[in-house]
């Protein structure tokens, strides 16, 4: 092994000096020790002389080294007792994580590594475990990542996250405003969210205006129950998928009922009437003219979903509850049973609809967001650790915020 003096800058941390350097090809082992000319202080309370009682040699990893990827660093962690306010601790040098058996520079490399590919690669370039890269990817983002900002709150948005082939789901609240995660907790019940609301001053609660959902019952009745003074919005793009299942349903009954010559015009058709029409191709347009010219009720449930888009471009409030009452009434007129059991829902959350046209809430950033949740959790293969998805989630939404 060969001893190089030109590598001490890297290693003499404030208060300490490189004994010696030893490397090789695979392997480099730093001893350092504490620089007599500094005075010891006390960790605890920073202002005693405290009495040295004795001096343990303790090894940690630190980051690779060329082609080393093994580098440790010998060090002498000093135990003292301070006079001044009684406390025995153990002074170690300001790199060392005493709890990670790792330097900070080391553990800050691994996180950043996390934030970039699986847990379960970090071995392949550093020498430890899954679980170690885990763990200290976490310690890494608790003390870097801030508490949410709950103050001047004014719109939130709410949503379920599916996060497993077993229904699994989180719930998640953002800042509508500003995209900032606030909070996640598991399942999707009104207890998920009234965790959330728990955590807010009686000011915090007071700010906050509006909060966007889709049509689940158990979150409106959180809102309700802590909000009383916010407007619940529901989203119009859960409206809008929930009106497009009703044009599905038809087509499936219409499917049921037509002989073979009419299935031949309605099959294939499913996307035609569900998209907008500037979205289709010609081929597409004319395939779908010919099964609406054939097809009454399909014709009725396009024309229905085509005009229900309308509601949300009305400025007044008075207008669009106007409009939405003749939507309505054009629902049940036409006799189709998925469209009369939609209409009906939407006359019991007219409320909750109409809020839209004061508010201009959407769910466009938390679905956004949804995305980088199953990125997060795909390339992680899933997390068992809520509070660890938690950070990491936080991260990349401080990192890259939603617009």
């Amino acid at each position: 092994m060969n001893s190089t003096s030109s590598l001490r800058p890297l290693y003499t941390f404030p208060g300490w000096v490189v004994k010696d350097i030893n490397l090789n090809s695979e392997i480099a082992v730093v001893k350092i020790r504490k620089n007599n000319k500094y005075n010891l202080k006390c960790p605890a309370c920073s202002k005693g002389k405290p009495k040295e009682n004795r001096r343990i040699w303790q090894t940690v990893r630190d980051l690779p080294l060329g082609p080393a990827t093994t580098v440790m660093i010998h060090y002498e962690a000093i135990q003292v007792r301070c006079k001044h306010c009684g406390s025995i601790s153990t002074i170690l040098p300001p790199e060392i994580d005493r709890n990670a058996k790792a330097t900070k520079r080391l553990m800050n490399y691994v996180s950043e590594m996390c934030r970039y590919m699986p847990a379960n690669k970090v071995p392949e370039f550093i020498p430890i475990s899954e679980s170690t890269a885990r763990r200290w990817d976490k310690r890494v983002l608790m003390g870097k990542i801030p508490e949410p900002d709950l103050d001047s709150l004014r719109i939130l948005l709410v949503d379920e996250k599916a996060i497993g082939k077993h229904h699994n789901y989180l719930t998640v609240v953002i800042n509508g405003d500003t995209g900032e995660v606030l909070h996640l907790a598991e399942g999707k019940k009104k207890e998920s969210l009234s965790a959330f609301f728990q955590k807010l001053t009686a000011k915090q609660i007071e700010s906050i205006e509006a909060v966007g959902i889709d049509r689940s019952g158990s979150y409106k009745s959180a809102i309700k129950e802590y909000l009383p003074n916010a407007s619940i919005v529901f989203d119009k793009f859960h409206l809008i998928a929930n009106c497009h299942k009703a044009v599905d349903d038809v087509r499936r009954n219409e499917w049921k009922k037509a002989d073979q010559n009419d299935k031949a015009v309605i099959k294939g058709q499913r996307f035609n009437l569900l998209k907008n029409k500037e979205n289709l191709k010609d081929s597409q347009k004319d395939s779908l003219a010919i099964l609406l010219k054939l097809n009454e009720s399909l014709f009725e449930a396009y024309l229905l979903k085509d005009a229900l888009k309308q509601i949300w471009n009305y400025r007044y409030a008075k207008a669009a509850e106007n409009y939405l009452e003749r939507w309505i009434a054009w629902a049940n007129e036409s006799r189709l049973l998925p469209f009369v059991k939609f209409a009906k829902g939407l006359s019991k959350d007219r409320y909750e609809i109409l809020s839209y046209i004061k508010h201009r809430v959407t769910s466009g950033k938390i679905e956004a967001f949804n995305a980088t949740i199953a990125r997060i959790i795909r390339r992680a293969c899933g997390y068992g650790d809520l509070e660890y998805l938690y950070l990491k989630i936080r991260q990349e939404a401080l990192i890259s915020p939603q617009t």
